[in-house]
C-alpha cells in the first residue's frame, strides 16, 4: 500500500527538537557576539553603514552582529531581510555568521527564508555551511523543507563526499524520518507533488530511489492502481517499460523516455520495439535507453549485427582498436584525483553487449570517407572559432544513411567547453551518439579523450558519447565514453585525400 499525504507520514511527530530551538540559538548567538564586541579594551569601531558592514564577508563576526542590531533598529524589516538573505547564500561568509543570519531570518521572515532555500539551497557550494544547514533543518525538524532537501540531494556534486550515502541532505532526511522510511518519503513526495509544477522534483525522487537501490519501488509504482492513469509521467514510463522493458535511471532519462512517447517519435519507438524483440530475453533485460538508437541503427545498417554475441563483437573490436603496440592517446589528468584507462582489454569487464555494438557502429561509420570528411571539416571550423567547442549528434536515418548533425552551442563560454541546446538533445533521443571536438590546435594530443567535465556530462545524460581530437593536421583520435567513467580509445583516423 502506498502512503499518501506527507503531513500524515509520521503519526508520532518529528523525531527531534522544537521550533523554539531556532529562537534560543538566535538569542544566544547575538548575546555572545554582542559581549565580544563590547569586551573591555577592544574599542569597537562605530557602525555608520550597517548594510555595508553586513555586505562585507571579511568583517568580523562581532561587527556583523552589531551591524545587524543597528540595521534592525534603524531600517525596515524588508531591508533587514535582504541583508540576511545575502549572508545566508553569498560567497565568503563564515558558518557562524551564516547561522546567525539564518536564525534571525527564521524569526522575522520564516516564509521568506523557506522561499530562499527552496531556490538556493541546491546551488550552495560552501560545503561546511551546506552540511551545517542540513543539520539545523533536521534538528528542528523543519518538515516543510523535505522537498528542498530532496532537490539538493539529487544535484550531483562530484568529489564532494567519497560515499554518496554520506551526502548531508540524505543524512538530514534520515534524522527526520529514519533510514528505514527513506524510500517511503521519496515515494510519497513524488505522489503528492503536482505533476506539472513539480515535474522536476518528481523526477528527482525517482532518480534517488534508483540510486538508493530501490528500483523495486519505481517498478511497483508503474503497476500500482494508486497512481492516476491521467498522470502523464507514469503513463509514458509505463509505455516504455511495457514495450521496451526499460526503467529510466535518472531525471534526464525520464525526459528522454517521455520524449520518445511523443507522436513525432512514434516511428522510432516502433522501430526500437521491433529491434528489442529481436534481442534475446537475457540480453534485453540489461538494455538502457542509450542502447535504443544503437539497436535501430544496427537494424538499418546490418540487421545481422543484432545476432552477434558479446564474444564475437569483442573479438572483432579488438582487431581494430586493441592491437599490441598501438599507441593510445589520453587526456592529461595531472592535478585531478582521478585516472582512467582507455585500453579496450582493460575496460572489458565494464562493457556490455550494447557498448560493444555501439563502438562497432562508430568505427564502421568513421571508415566511410564521406562521414570522416565531414568530421574533419567540422573540426577545422572548430579550430578557427575560439569562443566555443563544436558538437552535435551522429545518427542513422530511415534509409540507413549515417548523418553527422551539427548544432550551434547554447552559450559560448570558451574554447574548451560545448553547451548543448535542447534542439540537439531532441535529435539525440533518436540518434546514436552525442559528440564534440577537442580541436583547439592541430597538436592537441594532451587533450585526447574525455576529461572531467565530459564524464560529468555523460553521467547526467547517460548517453553514448564520442569525442574527436586533433593529433595533427591530418589525424583525428576518436574516443567512446559513457556514464560510469567508461572510456575506450577507438584509434586514429586519417583525413580523406
Amino acid at each position: 500500500m502506498i502512503p499518501r499525504m506527507l503531513r500524515h507520514f509520521d503519526p508520532n511527530g518529528p523525531r527531534r527538537g522544537s521550533n523554539r530551538n531556532s529562537a534560543i540559538r538566535s538569542t544566544l548567538a547575538i548575546v555572545v557576539l554582542a559581549l565580544l564586541v563590547a569586551w573591555p579594551g577592544c574599542a569597537p569601531r562605530s557602525i555608520e553603514d550597517p548594510v555595508a558592514v553586513l555586505a562585507d564577508p571579511e568583517e568580523t563576526s562581532g561587527r556583523h552582529a552589531a551591524a545587524l542590531r543597528v540595521l534592525e533598529a534603524t531600517t525596515t524589516p524588508d531591508a533587514t531581510s535582504r541583508a540576511l538573505k545575502r549572508m545566508i547564500i553569498a560567497d565568503g561568509y563564515t558558518v557562524d555568521v551564516r547561522e546567525m543570519a539564518y536564525d534571525r531570518m527564521k524569526i522575522i521572515d520564516p516564509e521568506g527564508l523557506q522561499r530562499l532555500l527552496e531556490i538556493q539551497m541546491p546551488k550552495i557550494d560552501a560545503i561546511q555551511w551546506r552540511e551545517r544547514l542540513c543539520e539545523i533543518i533536521a534538528a528542528e525538524p523543519w518538515i516543510d523543507m523535505t522537498p528542498t532537501l530532496i532537490r539538493a540531494w539529487a544535484r550531483p556534486m562530484p568529489n564532494w563526499v567519497e560515499d554518496p550515502k554520506d551526502r548531508p541532505e540524505r543524512l538530514a532526511l534520515i534524522e527526520m524520518y529514519g533510514e528505514d522510511r527513506l524510500a517511503d518519503v521519496l515515494v510519497q513526495v513524488m505522489l503528492d507533488s503536482d505533476p506539472v509544477v513539480a515535474a522536476n522534483l518528481r523526477a528527482r525522487c525517482w532518480e534517488l530511489l534508483v540510486a538508493e537501490g530501490r528500483r523495486d519501488r519505481v517498478v511497483e509504482l508503474l503497476t500500482s492502481s494508486d497512481v492516476s492513469p491521467r498522470d502523464g509521467m507514469f503513463r509514458d514510463l509505463r509505455e516504455i517499460s511495457d514495450r521496451l522493458g526499460i526503467i529510466p535511471a535518472n531525471r534526464e532519462e525520464i525526459i528522454w523516455a517521455r520524449t520518445l512517447c511523443r507522436p513525432e517519435n512514434a516511428g522510432f519507438l516502433d522501430a526500437a520495439a521491433a529491434a528489442c524483440e529481436r534481442v534475446p530475453e537475457s540480453r534485453r533485460s540489461t538494455l538502457e535507453l542509450r542502447d535504443l538508437g544503437v539497436l535501430v541503427a544496427a537494424m538499418r545498417l546490418d540487421p545481422t549485427l543484432l545476432d552477434q554475441d558479446e564474444a564475437t563483437l569483442y573479438d572483432e573490436l579488438r582487431k581494430d582498436v586493441d592491437v599490441d603496440g598501438r599507441r593510445l592517446y589520453s587526456a592529461n589528468f595531472t592535478g585531478w584525483n582521478d585516472t582512467h584507462t582507455e585500453r579496450l582489454r582493460e575496460v572489458r569487464r565494464k562493457l556490455g553487449w550494447g557498448d560493444l555494438l555501439a563502438m562497432r557502429i562508430a568505427i564502421e561509420s568513421l571508415e566511410i570517407e564521406a562521414v570522416r570528411g565531414h568530421v574533419f571539416r567540422y573540426a577545422e571550423r572548430d579550430l578557427l572559432d575560439e569562443s566555443t567547442e563544436f558538437g552535435g549528434v551522429i545518427s542513422v536515418d530511415e534509409q540507413g544513411r549515417i548523418e553527422v548533425l551539427e548544432f550551434k552551442p547554447r552559450l559560448r563560454r570558451g574554447d574548451n567547453r560545448f553547451e548543448a541546446t535542447q534542439e540537439m538533445f531532441d535529435a539525440a533521443y533518436t540518434g546514436v551518439f552525442h559528440f564534440h571536438n577537442h580541436a583547439q590546435e592541430y597538436d592537441n594530443r594532451d587533450y585526447a579523450g574525455p576529461h572531467m567535465g565530459d564524464f560529468a556530462y555523460a553521467e547526467a545524460t547517460r548517453a553514448n558519447c564520442l569525442v574527436f581530437t586533433f593529433i595533427d593536421s591530418r589525424t583525428i583520435n576518436a574516443d567512446f565514453y559513457r556514464h560510469g567513467g567508461v572510456v575506450v580509445d577507438l584509434g586514429t583516423f586519417q583525413r580523406p585525400d
